[in-house]
This record gives C-alpha cells, structure tokens and sequence, in this order.
C-alpha cells in the first residue's frame, strides 16, 4: 500500500469512527442526557469517565448524545443548499437570457458575512433551528451556484449538449440528464467541503447562542454553556470541542484525497536519459483486466529524425504516444524502457482539451514559459509568431472557445515548442487545418526539425511526408511494419458523378450574417441554394467562420441578420422553436469527435435515444435500428455496451455520424468528419455520404481535405474570399490548379 493510499485509509476510518460515535452513541450513553447525576463541574471520576458539567449532567452522556442533531442540522442544510444551488446553477448556465438575473443577487450575497445574516434572520424568525438553517442554506447557495454555473457554461456548448438541443430535448432532460451526470465529481469534492462548513456554521451559531436552545444536548452549545467552568472542568470543554474539530478535518481530508487527480500510471516503465531524441525498449501496455493494449514496441530516434506512427483507428497509436510521454490515463500500466534525450512538448489529437476554457491564451503561455524557464523579450509574443498566430494584445486576451479548431491547434504547438524541447509529439496535427494554414504549420516544424526529434501519429501521411525519416505502422496493439518513409501520394479524387438539380431547391440562405459578442460580423454575405442530393463544400482559412455558419443553420447559433429557408418556409434561428420535422431535417456532425459524445452514457444509448425522441421507435426496435446504423458506418454491435472514453477518436466521429443519421434527416452539415480518420475507414465514410446522396440527402460539407471535396463537392463556398457559391467544374479547373500552386 502507497503512502498516499494510507493517509487516505487513515482518514477514512477516522471519518467513520466519529460518525459511529455520533448515530450509536445515545445508545452506549449510561445517563439520560439532560438528568442531573452529581455536583456541578466534578472533574473526571470512575463513575463520570469526563466529570460533569455546569448543571451536573454527565459530560460524557452529553456528548454521547450532541453529535446528531449537529450532523443532522448541518444534513440538512447541505440538502437544502444543493437543492436550491444545484437548480439555479444549471438554470443560469444553461439560459443565458436568465443568467444576469440569478448572478446580481448571488454576488450581492457572497459579500455579506454569513453570521451577519444570521443575526438578522434570527431577529425575524427567532433564534433557533429554522433561522440556523435558512441562514446557513442562504451563505452556501451562492458559492454552490457560482461552481455549478461555471463548469455547465463549458458543458453547454459541448458537442453532445448541442445535439441534444438539436433534437429537441427539454430544458430539464438537458440539465439533468445531459449535465448533471458530468458534474458528479465537481459537486461531491465540492460537497465535503460545504459539509465541513456547515458543521462548522452551526457549531458556531450554537457557541453565540442562536442555536439549539438548553437543555439540548448539542456539542457546540456544551462549549458555550460550560466555559465559565473550564479552569475547574475542561473535559466539559475540550471534549465537544475536539470531537468537532476532528469531524471537520477529517470529512475535509477523506473528500480532498477521494477526488484528487489520479496520476497517471506507469509501473513497470523505466525512464532514463539518453543522447537520441527518443529510444524505447520492449514497451507493452495492458489495462486494469490484463489484456494487453501495446506489446513489445522497440525504436531508435536520433535528434532531427521524424517518426510517423500510422494504423487504422483503434490500433493503439495515442496509447504509444501517451506511454513514451509517462502519461497514461488511469487503468493501463506500461512496461519497458523509454529514453528521452530532454524536455518534451506534446500537442493532443483533441485541441480544446489542452487548454484551460478559463485562461486566457496568453496567460497560458506565459505560465509555460514560466515552467519551462523560457525568458528574453517577449517569449509568449516570439512563440505565436512561430505558429504563424497574431501576437497583439487582443488575440493574447481571447479564450480558446473564442479560438477556431486550428487556432486552437497552432496555439497548443506555441506551447509545445516553448524552451526548445528535444522530443515533439504530435496527434494528428493536420486534422481541422485549411491547406494554408497546414503548409505553414509544415515550414514551422521543418524549422525545428534538424534539433528536435519528432513523433508524430497521422491519417495523413502524405502531407506530413516531408518530415518523417521513418514510419512505424500499428494494429491492434502490435507493430505490423517500420520501414523509412518513402514518397507518399495523395487519395485520388474519385467524384461520385455531376449533379444535375431534378427539383426545387430544399434549402435556400440569403445574406446570412453571424457574429460573436463583436458587434461586427464573422461572416457576411452568405448566400446559396441547395438541391436534394446535392452537396456544398465550405471552404476557408481557420478561424473564417465556417463552423459558425454550420451551427447557426442547425439553429444553434442565431445569425445576425438574413433569411434561411426550409421548402420556401421560413426556418426559425433558434432550434428550440422548430418544430420535429425541421429538427429532424437539418442535423449536424460535430468537428470535436471527443466531445461530441456524452463520456456518462454508453453509445448504445446515445444513438437510441434520437430514434425514440424524434421517430417515436419503443426500446426493441431502437436497440435493432441502432444496430444497423453502427454497421453502416463501419462499427461492431458490441461498441453500444462501451462508453466514449473507450473508443480511438475515429471510432467516436463514426458513432457521431450513426447518432446524426437516426434523425433520417434531409440535410446532413458535417463539419471535418473525416479528419480524424484512417484511409480506408475515410472510404467507407465517403461511400456512406455517396448513398445518402442517392437516396436524396443533400450534404453541406466542411473541409479542408482536399480530395474529401474534390469527391463530394458539386458546388463550393469559399468564406473569406467570396460569399458566393463556386460551380463544381469552376472548383476543379480553377481551384485544384491554385491549391497546386499552394503545395509547389
């Protein structure tokens, strides 16, 4: 057993012991607790184990008995906190139109001191229990509302949120079912320390009088009815007192050591120094059943060498990024020996889930820089010109929701490459970036490639082929193939056929505008017509708005200005006012695979739960449907008994994709849905959006893949550069010989 697994047991049972005192100890007391048994203040005797206090009651029967109206007055207060604090919090995080109206009264709250709105509470309602618990309730419910609002304002505009707004869930199925269970391990930590507060309110309300009034056997009123004692008679005193105090330590200890960080696990795996970049030795991986993840990988990087690891989804390459970087998730244990030649910098597949939602961007990397003892004029300034991001006061105050995908992306590379570090591991670095973008994030790490080992995991190896000396190829755990990097070409553009429009248009958009909290638009101008079977391309830089469009089509974004049209009848900008069919007719594949799925909920639930909403399917026909769709993407009927947080991200976009066909819909915008994929489950995806288009779906279609658009595209929307939509043939003459001009 750990020190730190001891520390915790220790505590645990100390917890326990005074809370068997306090529920068993009326039953061991061998006096009544208010029964006057011998003179005042008679220190300790063989009848009386701790004397007896200012009346003459026996201490120890006293105290036997005053631990449960204090744990049960604190019980209820916590009780009557969350239940208030819990509900306003999911409330103001969830509408925001409610927001302003719920904080201005908790934050005139939170300054007021609580034992001053007990001296008023218990003027108007008397001294006592009920003003105790109002008054304590009322000093908790604030800060309970502040914790709830600020982690449900990050939920909220999670992918798995938003599409159970697209599907029309009510406001408490969103609250309760769709936040609440990933709040759980917030309110719990926070739970024990409000508990250790409310003992602490009322044992002090008791100790000035407002409490429980004589001859209550209370342990905060023991204390304030026998101090004038306490020279002649401590034990009256020093009982009560310690068995509080030892109460709220040790219900603040077990809370703090159960919800601390697990760190990540790694018996078993040897870390030394080594002159290469990156050595690794026999390194295997299993889980918690012993089923092994990674078996017996051994490499050899030295310093300016680049390693591509390749495989199909689920093959294990983020498991062998995450082993040579020490940081396992909780459950899997590594073995073998990993060399690192310095420090390391580390860009996750998934960008938002590196950067803190409430740390301004260059906050963050000044606190890396910090860390990492990087200084000189301006480092954070110099690390954002590297990554080709703007360096000026307003980008460094953004918050990374206010940062597109690639944005995102380059930021956490910033980061990366702060202090010069000699290993550089990369998950999936290209997914989500526009051809630009993706060339300059090229010369960067070509920049640094001839002191900086790079080991890079990637679906698109012809794009990053320039940087790899080496590639490593994964399956199911086990090393297949590791060869040097020969040339690589692109996947061959196979368009699916021309499009000829046979009917009116089903969806038209007219001078649609959206903009952020700037008064001034992200985008404006947006205008186009869609076909049944056809489909448009968005194209444009990072940070253009394309994702913004996709989402204020989907009614998850209300547009500034403009009109947008579902079969010549107008489409309301809110989701929550369509009505079933239209909710069912537009849906919306998140670009964000691992939060796009609920982390609390097995996927068999999740692609159910659209066909019981919006197709009024019962369970049966639900549990074979979903069945179906996870086959049509590529996926096996035992992933509906996983959760999210077991898939690789390919297998979580592909049960993102299942999710979104349930609805049947009309017009299906994906957003990057391929980019997080290998090449031949990208053609399985493809195929799957071809026969959807035959069948009369019609596709808006985000990406900066080029032979994704050169397969689906009949027409193209270029943001930033026009606002107009680009003819298909217009696309493939002009625009595949610019984005030549671009590779050369």
């Amino acid at each position: 057993m750990t020190a730190r697994r001891r520390i915790r047991s220790g505590w645990l049972l100390v917890t326990v012991l005074v809370l068997l005192l306090v529920v068993l100890g009326p039953v061991f007391a061998p006096y009544a607790p208010t029964a006057v048994v011998a003179p005042p203040f008679q220190p300790p005797t063989g009848r009386h184990l701790f004397g007896t206090d200012v009346v003459g009651r026996d201490v120890l029967s006293r105290v036997l008995h005053g631990g449960l109206p204090l744990l049960s007055l604190a019980g209820l207060v916590l009780i009557v906190a969350y239940a208030l604090g819990l509900g306003l919090g999911l409330l103001a995080g969830l509408r925001r139109g409610l927001d302003r109206w719920i904080m201005l009264p908790v934050d005139a709250i939170v300054v007021v001191p609580w034992f001053l709105l007990l001296a008023v509470i218990a003027t108007a309602l008397g001294a006592g229990p009920v003003a105790l618990v109002v008054t304590a309730a009322l000093a908790s419910v604030p800060w309970i509302i502040r914790i709830v609002r600020t982690c449900v304002l990050e939920l909220a505009t999670t992918g798995y949120v938003e599409s159970a707004r697209a599907r029309g869930e009510p406001l408490w199925r969103l609250a309760v079912v769709e936040v609440l269970p990933n709040l759980r391990s917030v309110v719990l930590a926070d739970a024990g320390v409000r508990m250790s507060a409310s003992i602490s309110m009322v044992a002090v309300s008791g100790f000035l009088g407002l409490g429980l009034r004589p001859p209550s056997p209370d342990w905060a009123l023991m204390i304030t009815e026998n101090r004038p004692g306490f020279g002649v008679q401590p034990w009256a005193v020093l009982a009560p007192a310690l068995l509080i105090m030892v109460l709220v330590v040790s219900v603040n200890m077990v809370t703090d050591r159960a919800f601390e960080v697990n760190r990540p696990a790694a018996s078993g795996l040897s870390a030394v120094s080594t002159a290469d970049g990156l050595t690794v030795d026999g390194l295997s991986v299993r889980d918690a059943s012993g089923t092994v993840v990674l078996e017996g990988i051994s490499l050899r990087l030295p310093p300016g060498h680049g390693l591509a690891v390749v495989g199909p989804s689920g093959a294990g390459k983020t498991t062998f990024a995450l082993a040579v970087l020490g940081a396992l998730p909780a459950g899997l244990t590594a073995s073998g020996t990993v060399g690192l030649g310095g420090a390391v910098g580390y860009v996750p597949q998934d960008p938002s889930t590196g950067l803190n939602p409430a740390m301004r961007i260059g906050t963050a990397l000044r606190e890396i820089a910090r860390l990492r003892g990087t200084f000189g004029v301006d480092p954070v300034a110099q690390a954002l010109r590297e990554v080709d991001l703007p360096d000026d006061r307003e980008f460094r105050r953004r918050f990374p929701h206010e940062l597109s995908g690639g944005q995102q992306q380059r930021v956490l590379l910033a980061m990366a490459l702060l202090g010069k570090p000699a290993l550089v591991v990369l998950d999936e670095p290209t997914t989500g970036l526009d051809a630009q973008t993706r060339d300059q994030l090229l010369r960067t790490l070509r920049r640094i490639k001839d002191s900086t080992t790079l080991l890079v995991i990637t679906h698109d190896l012809p794009t990053i082929a320039p940087l790899i000396d080496e590639v490593l190829e994964l399956d199911r755990g086990k090393v297949v193939a590791s060869a040097p990097c020969r040339d690589q070409k692109p996947m061959a553009a196979t368009p699916s056929r021309a499009f000829r429009p046979k009917a009116a248009p089903m969806l038209r958009v007219e001078g649609l505008a959206v903009t952020h909290r700037n008064p001034r638009p992200v985008v404006a101008g947006v205008s186009f017509t869609l076909h049944p079977g056809e489909c448009l391309a968005i194209t444009g830089r990072s940070g253009a708005g394309k994702t913004t469009v996709a989402r204020a089509l989907a009614g998850l974004h209300a547009p500034a200005r403009g009109l947008v049209e579902l079969d010549g009848a107008p489409l309301h900008s809110s989701v929550d006012r369509r009505t079933i069919d239209h909710r069912r007719a537009i849906q919306l594949v998140f670009q964000n695979p691992a939060t796009s799925l609920n982390p609390s909920y097995r996927i068999g639930s999740q692609i159910g739960r659209p066909l019981r909403l919006l197709h009024g399917m019962d369970s049966p026909a639900a549990r074979d449907q979903t069945h179906r769709l996870l086959q049509s993407v590529g996926l096996d009927d035992h992933l509906t008994l996983r959760r999210p947080g077991h898939l690789s991200g390919g297998q979580q976009q592909r049960v993102a994709i299942a999710r979104a066909l349930a609805a049947e819909p009309r017009i299906l915008i994906c957003d990057e849905i391929t980019s997080s994929l290998d090449p031949s489950t990208q053609d399985l995806v493809l195929d799957l959006l071809d026969e959807l288009r035959r069948k009369g779906v019609a596709l808006i279609v985000i990406s900066h893949q080029d032979a994704v658009i050169d397969r689906l595209a009949d027409s193209i929307l270029p943001l930033g550069e026009s606002a107009t939509t680009v003819p298909r043939e217009a696309l493939r003459s002009a625009g595949l010989q610019a984005r030549n001009e671009v590779r050369s």
